[in-house]
């Protein structure tokens, strides 16, 4: 692959269009990096060496100065400046340009940058101070920066250079990554889309089928005497259950609302603890579903001596019909309130015996098995729909960027090549 990319790359501009595969664009933008980076080390090599030259005499000069202080004698004033401004400005000066400088071109540039600029610091900072003081020396000492700032602007349009290179090649590698990742998301979703259309398809055929056989069954079942007969006997039960639910209602309707006037009553008169038992019976009475018999005949038993009472006294007035017919025999309340509960629950336990002969009747397991096959299908068939809807929307994002993304890579890569380059997709 390296010696087709070679030969590529070889080639004079002015040839005609040459074409590459995606696979080699990898290797090309390794290669013109390489090529790049190797034009860029040996053409700065020069500006370089002249550069650490020049900081070498930066160097020596500013470790001259305090030499020079200590041979020379100034005025006192001056000498006052030189002795507080001179080893700041030494200071400031040497740690910008003891700065480790790397080997490598970019790392070298930027190091040099900021040595000027800890040099140019160190020169407008302390450094001002000692322009009277040592005019000669502090004038070298500018020159040499002046050099080194100089030599740094000659590198600066070859950095440049290098890294709009650089980022060109990173922005390719890049783009042709996320290329390869949405032809190899087309690819996979050319073979899933078909597969999961083909799963439909298949459990659409089937629910037609279980659709089919249902309806088949349940033709058979109207036929059918035995569960004629089992489907009438759960109608009359089921009605015979409504009307003891009814006759439950309206007793303990009229119970309760007796009771919580009997309450209210003893609430007012202080009455808490029989408050208390009062509230209890009614919770039961009204609690969820039908109380049990024997808690609810055990529960007005206990506070039917306090309603008649009450009722007597006068402290209760029945207002009702329901409530005059209900307690003009009060002794009798405990065993009509059991005997409507005892006859629910009579009912309703034949109810269950009878609906559970029904369910277990073979024709009927059969019925409800295609029902559950049919649901189960039915929730197959929406999952698998939406996600086909989902990889068609996927698809139909993805499969239009791919041309436009060759195209813009191969603009690029002819740009980056000086050539025009054609990338063979199989497009």
């Amino acid at each position: 692959m390296f010696r087709r990319v070679k030969d590529l790359l070889g080639r004079k501009e002015g040839e005609e269009i040459q074409e590459i595969m995606p696979d080699d664009i990898p290797s090309i933008l390794s290669l013109n990096e390489k090529a790049w980076e190797d034009e860029y080390s040996q053409s700065t090599l020069d500006g370089r060496k002249r550069i650490l030259e020049i900081r070498d005499d930066l160097i020596d000069a500013v470790n001259s100065l305090s030499k020079t202080e200590r041979e020379a004698a100034f005025h006192p004033k001056l000498e006052k400046i030189a002795k507080n401004s001179l080893p700041q400005c030494e200071k400031a000066l040497l740690l910008a340009l003891n700065r480790q400088l790397p080997e490598d071109p970019d790392a070298f540039y930027q190091a040099c940058t900021e040595i000027l600029k800890g040099c140019v610091k160190g020169l407008a900072g302390p450094g001002r101070y000692l322009r009277n003081v040592l005019p000669e020396e502090m004038k070298e000492i500018g020159m040499l920066v002046d050099a080194f700032g100089k030599e740094i602007n000659i590198l600066t349009p070859r950095v440049a250079e290098w890294r709009r290179r650089k980022e060109g090649v990173r922005t390719l590698r890049e783009s042709h990554a996320h290329l390869m990742e949405m032809e190899s998301t087309s690819l996979e979703l050319s073979r899933d889309i078909p597969v999961l259309e083909a799963e439909i398809a298949d459990l659409t055929l089937t629910s037609r089928e279980r659709n089919e056989e249902k309806q088949v069954r349940e033709k058979a079942l109207e036929k059918d005497p035995v569960y004629s007969g089992l489907n009438h006997e759960a109608s009359q039960v089921e009605h015979a259950l409504r009307e003891a639910e009814r006759e439950v209602h309206s007793v303990i309707s009229t119970l309760v609302h007796i009771l919580r006037k009997a309450e209210k009553i003893a609430h007012h008169q202080s009455s808490e603890k029989l408050a208390k038992e009062l509230n209890q019976v009614t919770t039961l009475l009204t609690g969820n579903g039908i109380p049990p018999a024997e808690e609810a005949n055990k529960g007005i038993t206990m506070v039917l001596p306090v309603m008649v009472s009450m009722i007597q006294s006068g402290e209760i007035q029945l207002k009702n019909q329901e409530e005059r017919i209900l307690f003009a025999d009060h002794e009798k309340i405990p065993s009509i309130l059991t005997g409507v509960l005892k006859e629910w629950e009579r009912v309703h336990e034949k109810a269950d015996e009878t609906n559970r002969r029904l369910a277990s009747y073979p024709p009927i397991l059969d019925l409800a098995r295609v029902e559950s096959e049919l649901k189960s299908l039915g929730t197959g068939i929406k999952e698998k729909e939406k996600r086909l809807f989902e990889l068609k929307g996927k698809r139909e994002e993805i499969l239009p960027q791919i041309p436009a993304s060759y195209s813009r890579m191969e603009a690029e890569i002819s740009a980056m090549l000086g050539k025009k380059i054609r990338i063979s997709s199989g497009r």
